[in-house]
């Protein structure tokens, strides 16, 4: 009923603007306080701090066009109240139509891949204990994502909102829906001597029926340059780079209780140098009363794979567990515990090392081990 009168308030300001649309305003408040220590780095620093967890603000609206098509709308922007940044369309953001032929849309928007390992995560909204603090990193290669064009995070390239995005996705088939997703090389350089051109896509198709979920995802990354890449681990000078990850995973809802499971695969090509790795994980919840749940996971990144065969403890581990309880439909209050290993040769022999999620400390390395307790609140409207 609030977003009803909220977006009715709108409208009689700007009654042109929203004549034929039917707009809703909506968005996540997420704060948590939060406890870091990290062992095994220059002092073995320890901090607190408050963080806003991908808390977000955004507008999306739809219009009749008749014969079951409609154009839709979204205006997403991430809102960092913790430190008072400002706002902008950085989060899924697009324009497109929809009917009984599917979903088709442009913008800047979430692939399938990325939204298959939120899926598969227990936790409510990005916090330390997200999965994206191993996913996809290969070792740290990928850590802060992001190819040329793309803007940068904390978890891997596949875990980012793409930007000059179009998608389409199937309507659902008895539960059965795909996604196509491609990015365009809009920032193709062709001048001799600095040429850039990179592009990527993004496939993924899902089964949800019942107390069944199914995914699997591929997703590839292209950049092609006239100067270098330059890799430490191998001094490895690159002008193609082509970078690939594939997962799959489901959960089984139980009513009480759910359980999941994610294999991701990650791989990296620069000019016949290829470093390969893959993570693992699982997971699950359990209601310990109507209104509260524990939530756990597991994951484990392996050791690399590299064509240079310095491989060895190259990855990391990473454990999670919490407790989340709900005062109401869209208010909760949450409490979680987040610890993650680095292997002793991750830096020595990989490209950097892990570091949590969307949430990270900015401290990785050799031995490295990052742990955090959190607790908060998280309300959505």
């Amino acid at each position: 009923m609030q977003k009803k009168l909220i977006a009715l308030a709108i409208a009689g300001l700007s009654s042109a603007a929203f004549a034929q649309t039917n707009v809703t305003i909506y968005g996540v408040a997420d704060g948590t306080f939060d406890y870091i220590k990290i062992n095994n780095a220059l002092g073995n620093p320890s901090n607190t701090r408050v963080t806003s967890n991908g808390s977000n603000l955004g507008f999306k609206g739809t219009e009749n066009l008749g014969n079951g098509m409609k154009a839709i709308f979204q205006f997403e922007t991430e809102v960092n109240f913790d430190n008072n940044s400002s706002l902008g369309l950085n989060r899924d953001s697009f324009v497109g139509l929809t009917g009984g032929f599917g979903q088709l849309t442009l913008g800047t928007q979430t692939g399938p891949t990325n939204a298959l390992g939120g899926r598969l995560d227990v936790n409510s909204g990005d916090t330390i204990m997200s999965n994206t603090a191993v996913l996809g990193k290969l070792g740290g290669a990928f850590a802060n994502g992001g190819f040329k064009g793309q803007q940068f995070a904390s978890g891997s390239t596949f875990d980012t909102r793409f930007k000059n995005t179009i998608q389409y996705v199937t309507p659902s088939f008895s539960g059965l829906q795909a996604t196509a997703m491609y990015v365009a090389n809009e920032n193709k350089i062709s001048t001799p001597g600095s040429k850039v051109n990179s592009s990527a896509y993004d496939l993924g198709v899902n089964y949800a029926n019942g107390p069944v979920f199914v995914g699997a995802t591929y997703a590839r990354i292209s950049e092609r340059n006239d100067g270098f890449v330059f890799l430490p681990l191998a001094n490895v000078l690159g002008t193609n780079q082509v970078d690939k990850e594939f997962r799959i995973g489901g959960m089984y809802d139980f009513g009480m209780a759910t359980v999941r499971a994610l294999y991701a695969r990650t791989k990296m090509d620069i000019d016949g140098f290829n470093a390969k790795q893959n993570v693992w994980g699982i997971g699950g919840t359990f209601n310990v009363s109507p209104n509260g749940k524990l939530v756990a996971q597991y994951y484990k990144a392996a050791d690399l794979n590299l064509s240079s065969g310095t491989d060895d403890k190259t990855g990391a581990k990473f454990y999670t567990i919490g407790y989340e309880h709900s005062l109401s439909k869209r208010t909760m209050l949450k409490a979680g515990y987040a610890y993650l290993k680095n292997d002793s040769a991750v830096s020595t022999n990989g490209f950097g090392g892990y570091d949590f999620g969307y949430n990270s400390v900015g401290v990785t390395g050799d031995n490295v081990k990052l742990s955090g307790f959190q607790f908060g609140m998280r309300h959505a409207f």
